[in-house]
């Protein structure tokens, strides 16, 4: 059974970025059959199974998903997900570090070397890109963030560790911004952080309740104009 992972050694964005960018860009190597190692098969069927769980997340709840089902769904037996995961809150808990790391390093690739107003913009932009692009997988993520909020578990201890590093890396960005003059200095960087991430958070909520009434690109658009406005931005 994996244990739960810590919280402590989370990275920002910008640490991601940061390593990202220094990274030796390495030649490709023709591949080879091979056989494959042991990792890379409990990796393999980890990566099935959390497919799987988002699947049925989206399609019948949290409450209703069994960590039995899920192991069916990816196509193994029907213990494989519990000896594996122990719980299915453990289970929750590895799917949520699972999205944020994917969603971490898309994000870094959208946001690149960019700095302050530019950084803001291109981090909205990503977000609503990925909507677009894996509306699905958004979807079971933030069913399972929001029905975490009842319960004191992994789920929601990770969602609140993440959270903070979310606003932190927004406010850098706004400060970043202040110190070369391009934001208005008396912009609040840690209260524009907290109304970016709210915007975020509340936008994907109204579009799961229904979707067909939240027209995303309208929404995203509103708030790049308000945020040039705030930014003092002509």
């Amino acid at each position: 059974m994996k244990a739960p992972l810590k919280m402590k050694g989370k990275a920002s964005l910008r640490e991601v970025t940061e390593v990202q960018r220094n990274a030796p860009i390495k030649a490709p190597v023709k591949p080879r059959v091979r056989r494959r190692t042991q990792a890379e098969r409990t990796a393999l069927s980890d990566a099935r199974m959390f497919d799987a769980a988002m699947q049925l997340i989206v399609e019948q709840g949290t409450h209703a998903t069994t960590l039995k089902a899920v192991g069916e769904r990816a196509g193994y037996s029907r213990g494989l997900a519990s000896s594996r995961f122990g719980s299915k809150d453990a289970l929750f808990g590895q799917l949520v570090l699972h999205f944020n790391t994917s969603w971490t390093r898309e994000l870094a690739n959208k946001v690149g070397k960019r700095s302050g107003v530019q950084a803001c913009l291109a981090a909205l932009s990503a977000v609503e890109d990925f909507l677009s692009s894996h509306s699905r997988y958004m979807q079971a993520m933030y069913i399972l963030w929001f029905e975490s909020i009842s319960t004191d578990n992994d789920v929601r201890a990770h969602l609140a560790a993440y959270h903070k590093i979310y606003r932190a890396d927004v406010a850098h960005w706004v400060e970043e911004g202040i110190a070369s003059g391009e934001i208005d200095a008396d912009v609040d960087a840690e209260c524009y952080a907290f109304g970016f991430c709210s915007f975020i958070f509340g936008t994907i909520y109204q579009w799961l309740v229904a979707p067909n009434n939240a027209d995303l690109p309208k929404q995203f658009e509103g708030f790049r104009r308000v945020t040039s406005k705030t930014f003092g931005i002509d």
